[in-house]
Parts: structure tokens; C-alpha cells; sequence
């Protein structure tokens, strides 16, 4: 895919068969199956002609421990994404990662301009109410691996919500509970836009355009955002060790904490 965008939505929800099944339903019925996958697997290669009124094997694919759910549509592919269900087995020595599930893809920039943003950022938002994530995100891929992916690193840093906020991007939602305990309604109205999700949530956006997220005035309001909000609570690829401050997510003082705007 030419000038991507990439997603991702964070989320404690348990990957269980009526939560598998009411995820690949929403990817599949999106605006009239406008998402549709038309290949699914469990692993690479992605061969298998993807059936949306049979989700058997997706769903056993899915809630399996270290399951996955890889999907892709197009030829050539213009859409393209990964439901991960980070649950450990219950054999291992380790406790499972806070947002077992954790969901990403990938969109053509040439179809996702011809589909319309706004379907996209839309898509993003539903996706965002069905998993009942924390924070998601949605910018381009060369955004997404400049703040994430260091010169030494192959692999992506800084997108695990459990040790921080992984950054500011082009579009941004957040949870009640995460924005309130951020503080995201004092952000500068200079800064960025804020308007509260109809399914619940608050959504922060950076610039109109994708193509503007690498901007340096757009980078440095996000910068100034994050200084605003507390450097210390966010993911910096500068700094990829700091220690950050992160909310007891399950606590009830963070679940009380006022979201309001």
C-alpha cells in the first residue's frame, strides 16, 4: 500500500466468542461491508476467502490465547489489519498484558481519499465503541513510525497504553476515564480540536489533513499538548527508557476521576 494510514485501538476487553464475533461483525457490516475483508487467516499468508455469515473459524482463531485474527481487502490490497488477543496461556509464568486486546491496520492513502476521510475517521470511531478501548489512534504510516520505531530498533516502541500514553498523532480518541485523567479539556483550543464521540469518548484532532500530521507547526502543538498535559505521561522516542506515569486503570479513584468537558 502507497501513503498509508495506520490504526490502532487498545482495549481490556476478554476476547471471548461473543466479543470475537461482535468485533469481526462490526469489520465486516461497517457502512454497508465498505471494510469487508474478502481473505482471513490465522497466520501468514493470507489466502483464505474471508465468509461474513460464517465466522466460526476467525472466532476459534481469535479467542485462543496468543490468538489472531489477520485480514485483508483488495487486489492490490488497500486495506489490511490484525485483531491480537495478547492473553497469555494459563500454564505460563506471566501475567497477561492489561490490554490483551489490541487491534491494528492499515489503509491505502488513494482509496481511503476516493472511500472519503471521513469514513475512515468514522470507521475508527465505531471500532473504537465496540472494542470499548482506552486510546486509539489513527495517522499516517510514516508518522506512526517516526514517534514509534528508532534508527537501532527494527521492532515499534512505545505502543503498549500500559506503561503511558504512546504519543499524540493525527486523530486521537480516548476513553472517559483516560481523558479525565489526563485533564484533555484544558488542552489550548489553539492547539487542537476536541469534540465528544456519540458512542461515548473524546476525540483530539491535530490538523484537517494526514498530510499535514509530519507538519513541524502540527508536530510542535503536539509537542506544546503534550507539555501542557505532562510530558511524563507520554511515550517520547527521544527518551524510549524513561519511566512514565501511568493511571491504576483498574482503581476505582481512576474510574471516578470527573471526564467531563
Amino acid at each position: 500500500m502507497k501513503n498509508e494510514l495506520a490504526m490502532a485501538l487498545f482495549s481490556q476487553r476478554s476476547l471471548t466468542e461473543s466479543v470475537a464475533r461482535e468485533q469481526i461483525t462490526a469489520l465486516s457490516e461497517f457502512n454497508g461491508g465498505l471494510m469487508c475483508p474478502d481473505k482471513g487467516s490465522e497466520f501468514e499468508p493470507i489466502r483464505t476467502p474471508f465468509n461474513p455469515t460464517d465466522l466460526s473459524g476467525p472466532i476459534q482463531w481469535l479467542t485462543k490465547p496468543q490468538g489472531e485474527f489477520l485480514y485483508r481487502k483488495g487486489k492490490p490490497v488497500h486495506l489490511s489489519g490484525e485483531m491480537w488477543n495478547l492473553t497469555l496461556p494459563p500454564t505460563s509464568r506471566f501475567p497477561s498484558p492489561l490490554f490483551s486486546n489490541y487491534w491494528t491496520g492499515r489503509f491505502d492513502g488513494k482509496w481511503a481519499e476516493r472511500i472519503g476521510m471521513q469514513k475512515v475517521e468514522d470507521f475508527l470511531s465505531e471500532m473504537f465503541r465496540v472494542t470499548r478501548s482506552e486510546f486509539a489512534l489513527l495517522t499516517t504510516g510514516v508518522d506512526l513510525k517516526a514517534k514509534n520505531q528508532s534508527a537501532a530498533m527494527y521492532s515499534f516502541q512505545g505502543l503498549s497504553l500500559e506503561s503511558g500514553v504512546p504519543g499524540f498523532y493525527w486523530i486521537n480518541l480516548f476513553s472517559d476515564d483516560l481523558a479525565g485523567w489526563l485533564g484533555l479539556s484544558t488542552i489550548p483550543k489553539e492547539l487542537a480540536s476536541l469534540r465528544r464521540l456519540a458512542g461515548g469518548g473524546w476525540l483530539l484532532k491535530f490538523c484537517e489533513s494526514p498530510d499535514q500530521c509530519r507538519d513541524i507547526d502540527v508536530l510542535q502543538k503536539q509537542r506544546a499538548a503534550i507539555e501542557w498535559l505532562g510530558a511524563e505521561r507520554f511515550f517520547d522516542i527521544r527518551f524510549p527508557d524513561r519511566k512514565l506515569e501511568a493511571p491504576d486503570w483498574n482503581s476505582a479513584t481512576f474510574r471516578n476521576v470527573e471526564s467531563t468537558v
